[in-house]
């Protein structure tokens, strides 16, 4: 049957695209058992752009997998029981809980208040702080990478010991000018994994490694590498807070977004109270 199909199409192929288009009546594309393809029903998927070659190749696959899904079909309707056929109702339960849901959403959009106080991201950690412990190494550092061709590396190395309030300035001023890539913040925890993506080092003892607070340096065919690490915390430690801040925001704005909801449901009922617009009868 597919042979028949694939003659068909080819015959529809030399002639002009517009002829897909033209939606005449009973021209009989594909058939499986009963269920019946026809020209007008694959006339969209062809444009004034496409070659005769073009079309054929599109048509072919289009109507090779109209078959199989058909085929694949019926042979489901027939092994499968009227229970197991029957989705009206889960696709009616599916739809309410759609509709429920984009009407919450409108509500939480136009009523969430998403302020976060920093009083209440600090009492929260507070009293949930084992709850974050840390699944990675994390870091503090400062990490430079220059060319071969940069100046004053001394200059550099002298800056990344922080030994002088100028320090974090002069390293500051030269990462601008000279650097190829660097990260200065040491506000800022970083996953050891990123800083590893960032240098494009491999390192075998990471525990060693982090805990050391002398310059590292090392080359490679790129450039000069310079990393110092200023602080650490390590798997199984509690997680600071400055690295889980965004994490209890949005704990906090999911649990009022909660609150909000349970609140609405319960106005919505007490409306309907009041109004009489439901009643329940005992069994």
């Amino acid at each position: 049957m597919l042979k028949n199909v694939f003659f068909i199409v080819c015959i529809f192929g030399l002639y002009s695209c517009s002829y897909f288009r033209a939606k005449e009546e009973g021209k009989l594309v594909a058939t499986v058992n009963d269920k019946s393809l026809y020209e007008r029903d694959i006339a969209d998927l062809f444009n004034t752009e496409m070659s005769s070659e073009d079309s054929i190749e599109v048509a072919n696959a289009y109507i090779d997998k109209w078959v199989k899904d058909n085929l694949l079909l019926q042979k489901a309707e027939l092994n499968l029981t009227i229970d197991q056929k029957d989705f009206e109702k889960q696709l009616q339960n599916y739809r309410n809980s759609l509709i429920i849901f984009n009407y919450e959403k409108r509500l939480v959009e136009q009523n969430l208040d998403t302020s976060i106080q920093l009083s209440e991201i600090e009492e929260y950690y507070k009293m949930n702080s084992s709850n974050f412990e840390l699944k990675s190494n994390i870091v503090k550092l400062v990490y430079v990478k220059i060319t071969p061709e940069a100046p004053k590396v001394n200059v550099l190395k002298q800056s990344l010991l922080f030994e002088k309030e100028k320090d974090y300035t002069t390293l500051e001023g030269y990462c601008v000018q000279f650097a190829e890539r660097y990260f200065i913040d040491t506000s800022e925890w970083m996953l050891f994994s990123e800083f590893k993506k960032l240098a494009n080092v491999t390192v075998d003892d990471e525990l060693n490694y982090i805990k050391s607070k002398q310059v590292k340096e090392w080359s490679d065919s790129t450039g000069t590498h310079f990393v110092r690490f200023v602080a650490h915390k390590v798997k199984s430690d509690i997680s600071p807070i400055e690295f889980v801040k965004d994490e209890i925001k949005a704990i906090l704005l999911n649990k009022r977004k909660l609150v909000l909801i349970a609140k609405m449901k319960q106005n919505i009922y007490e409306e309907a109270v009041r109004k009489k617009q439901f009643e329940v009868y005992t069994q």
